[in-house]
């Protein structure tokens, strides 16, 4: 099958693309975005061209096989004109989160419905050769084991974690030994579009095309996990700053008890309110003389944060206590925030959503004592709705929405 290549070269012969191919792509686009079966001139008018030469198009993208008829549609008299629409099957995304411990792919159909999935969570995410090696392999796997042939995949997005320049898809963690851009690199690799970015910066697109989001026009999405990030949409635009590092809400020094962060600063808000912190905080209770039924100071090295989590489901009030704290914290810091920004809606997202209900009311009262009323009056705060790995489907989403294949 005939591959149509959605992404326009900035430089070079392609990037004067003929009128007609960006006319197909055009109904494309408007095909991939309704939410029905659409007529000639209803495909027509949207592309601004004559019936004569949307009949000609339409009919071009029949004969490749990315459209098909779906019937006539109702008419109170006349001739009933024929409907077309995108055949769904003909058009894949390739979706990968990559976390420190945990690698994911799913490969999606255009309509976001997962054909595929698979996971290692005995991955261990490194800055080496052997490791990026590793996740070329397993995403060719991935997609060989599939019901989808390459030439069916328009892209391939990437969520990273650690700090990734979006513009460019370059990480200043992981894989910076390359001669090329890791974006650039893993394209070459794999022969398809890639899109890479921060995981927390692609869990925010997953919550505006599928999630809490959608439609809204200001919000903040905080991934609350084994650490803590923060995705930024303004007027219906993620914000990814001048370099690409829009979101750094981890890093901003509002800590109090002098804990080393992984930036080699201290006081950093990820070292006080994160998953990793909950641990701590945990031990450091410990040691205090505090006492759990579900915890021991000796057994300390056997636990994780998931832990204190499953503990608050079943009342630990140490753990309660330790969380509440936390959700207060993160409370003080967004009510900054909200101060500065002004959102219509606060998402809270990552691991952390598992105790959603004991971390809103902690977000809540750490938020009335920073944030002004006026820049409260209107500002909601809810739990993701999504799963707590859905990064996947969120990097599919980016691909979809690098293309406006998708609404959002």
């Amino acid at each position: 099958m005939e591959k149509l290549q959605f992404s326009l070269p900035k430089e070079g012969p392609l990037a004067r693309e003929s009128r007609q191919a960006k006319q197909l792509k055009s109904i494309i686009r408007y095909m991939s975005k309704s939410d029905e079966s659409l007529t000639i001139p209803e495909i027509s008018e949207f592309v601004r061209i004559s019936i004569p030469t949307g009949t000609k198009l339409v009919n071009e993208l029949l004969g490749l096989g990315f459209v098909v008829e779906e019937g006539k549609k109702e008419t109170e008299n006349g001739r009933k004109p024929s409907v077309y629409n995108l055949d769904k099957e003909k058009f894949f995304v390739v979706g990968v989160e990559i976390l420190s411990k945990w690698i994911h792919v799913s490969v999606d159909r255009i309509d976001l419905e997962t054909v595929y999935e698979s996971h290692n969570r005995a991955f261990e995410l490194e800055n080496s050769e052997e490791c990026l090696t590793y996740i070329i392999s397993f995403i060719k796997e991935a997609i060989a084991d599939s019901p989808v042939t390459p030439d069916q995949i328009i892209g391939i997005g990437i969520a990273l974690t650690g700090s990734v320049n979006g513009h460019t898809g370059e990480s200043a963690d992981y894989f910076n030994h390359l001669d090329l851009p890791l974006q650039a690199f893993l394209e070459k690799e794999l022969g398809q579009t890639v899109f890479i970015d921060n995981d927390t910066r692609v869990i925010g697109i997953a919550e505006q095309v599928l999630g809490q989001a959608k439609g809204v026009e200001n919000a903040l999405i905080v991934k609350f996990s084994r650490k803590l990030g923060l995705s930024i949409i303004l007027d219906r635009q993620v914000v990814f700053g001048a370099k690409g590092f829009a979101g750094n809400f981890g890093h901003m020094q509002f800590g109090t008890k002098q804990r080393l962060c992984s930036c080699g600063k201290k006081n950093c808000l990820t070292t006080e309110v994160s998953g990793d912190a909950l641990y701590q905080d945990l031990q450091d209770a410990l040691l205090a003389g505090e006492t759990s039924l579900y915890f021991q100071l000796e057994k300390i090295d056997t636990y994780t944060y998931h832990d204190v989590l499953d503990a608050v489901l079943k009342g630990d009030a140490l753990s309660i206590k330790l969380l509440m704290e936390q959700g207060d914290k993160l409370g003080q810091a967004l009510g900054n925030i909200a101060n500065l920004l002004n959102p219509d809606l606060i998402v809270l997202g990552g691991e952390m959503v598992m105790v959603s209900d004991f971390l809103i009311d902690g977000v809540k009262a750490g938020m009335k004592k920073t944030g002004l009323l006026n820049s409260l009056k209107n500002c909601e705060v809810k739990a993701s709705g999504l799963s707590r790995f859905f990064s996947s489907r969120g990097a599919a989403c980016m691909v979809l929405k690098n293309y406006e294949l998708i609404n959002y």
